[in-house]
């Protein structure tokens, strides 16, 4: 096999999805859509490597990443809307079934290409009322693209070349990508540009040298092979990987070589935290931003009062009252703004000498105090009574046997304002 245009563009999108699949795994796991737009590009880049090793096209590692986006879309609308938990269950309930059904008879892939014409349309829908109103507009867009090129794939058409249609896909599979990391970006109160173009170059720069090592080989000897082809795509997937997780491999090495409590390894993770996410840093200013937005800026760093590296990259490190009360150092001024934080949240406390209380006074203090504050999980399955002290043990039982978790997030966002108007009259 020699070495060829059609062989270099499906290497550039399988190493280019690979990467930015990766990118939003390691960018943010925990939140669904970030996981489910990164496995889907991940699925991706398995099926073009797939077939450049073997020259098999597996549809049904094709129609991933469309089911994987319906689940990623749904995860967009925000959890106080009442039909949002429904649907992402019957998504969840019926994905495999019909992968299975799609993988006997290619026509049931089209259950899955209307779901995301339906996805794509509940998007568009949402992104007149949404404060990320262009990002989803524009989302929505490309995602009635990647429909289409996920129906010229998975169903029996012959309109074009299959070829074409993978690279369709894939062009469209990016930009979605690119579309939810700026998505997320915004979110989380972020920049997106240099965190990303620095993973990029990082990635790229490492499995780019490796990879022209055994292109120059492969040259000289004048034969492309399956080991040397496997060589190839085995050098580029290290590259890419050991880069975009080079953070946690490096948390991985501190583990082998010193002992868990060391504090040498602890503050060695948070150090090495802070600096991966400092190009993550925000350019905006707390002062040119509405008081909603400052609110929802607020209601992220709360949620990141656990947090030091995390909260090092919001906006509100840099308000005044932060700043005087900090250097240049971000892991200072991620103090001073938990600090300041704190004491905001521990003026909603009413005014007495008990430290909890289960009455309409003290919702929004405790909403806040025991989650962020102390650290307690409400609603988690896990049992830690032994960690925590008799005041916050009063507090779990009466949150989990009183509070639910929809009433727990509205308290929360309602103390979360207050706390934001504290600071607002701080600064």
């Amino acid at each position: 096999m020699p070495i060829n245009l059609e062989l270099i563009s499906k290497l550039f999108f399988f190493s280019f999805t690979l990467w930015l699949g990766t990118y939003l795994l390691a960018r943010n796991f925990k939140k669904p859509a970030i996981m489910l737009t990164g496995l889907g590009l991940f699925a991706y880049s398995l099926a073009l490597v797939i077939e450049l090793l073997t020259g098999q096209l597996i549809t049904i590692i094709l129609l991933l990443p469309a089911a994987l986006w319906i689940g990623a879309a749904l995860h967009l609308f925000p959890e106080e809307i009442a039909w949002r938990g429904r649907l992402i269950q019957i998504w969840a309930l019926t994905t495999i079934p019909v992968l299975i059904l799609a993988l006997l008879n290619p026509w049931f892939g089209i259950i899955i290409v209307i779901a995301n014409l339906l996805s794509a349309g509940m998007v568009g829908k949402y992104a007149l009322r949404s404060r990320f109103k262009n990002t989803l507009a524009i989302l929505a867009v490309v995602a009635l693209f990647f429909t289409l090129s996920t129906g010229l794939i998975a169903l029996p058409f012959d309109f074009l070349p299959r070829s074409w249609g993978i690279l369709a896909l894939g062009l469209d599979l990016l930009v979605l990508g690119l579309l939810i990391t700026a998505w997320d970006a915004f979110d989380e109160g972020e920049s997106m540009r240099a965190h990303l173009v620095r993973s990029f170059v990082a990635a790229f720069y490492y499995a780019g040298a490796l990879a022209a090592l055994v292109i120059i080989f492969i040259v000289i000897d004048g034969d492309l092979s399956f080991a040397k082809l496997l060589l190839l795509t085995s050098i580029i997937e290290f590259g890419i990987l050991t880069q975009t997780y080079s953070a946690q491999i490096q948390s991985l090495l501190d583990r082998l070589t010193f002992t868990r409590s060391s504090t040498l390894s602890i503050d060695r993770e948070i150090l090495r935290t802070t600096a991966d996410g400092l190009p993550r840093l925000s350019t905006l200013k707390p002062a040119d931003v509405d008081e909603a937005e400052f609110t929802r800026l607020t209601r992220r760093a709360i949620s990141n009062l656990g947090n030091l590296p995390k909260l090092a990259t919001s906006p509100l490190t840099k308000l005044p009252a932060v700043l005087s009360q900090s250097g240049d150092n971000p892991l200072d001024r991620a103090h001073a703004l938990k600090a300041l934080l704190t004491e905001s949240i521990g003026r909603l406390k009413p005014k007495g000498e008990t430290d909890f209380g289960s009455t309409d006074e003290w919702r929004y203090f405790n909403a806040l105090y025991f989650p962020y504050v102390i650290g307690i999980k409400p609603h988690s399955r896990r049992i830690y009574k032994d960690f925590l002290d008799e005041t916050s043990i009063l507090a779990l039982d009466w949150f989990q046997s009183s509070v639910p978790e929809r009433t727990l997030h509205n308290w929360q966002n309602a103390a979360a304002r207050l706390v934001a108007q504290d600071l607002l009259n701080i600064n």
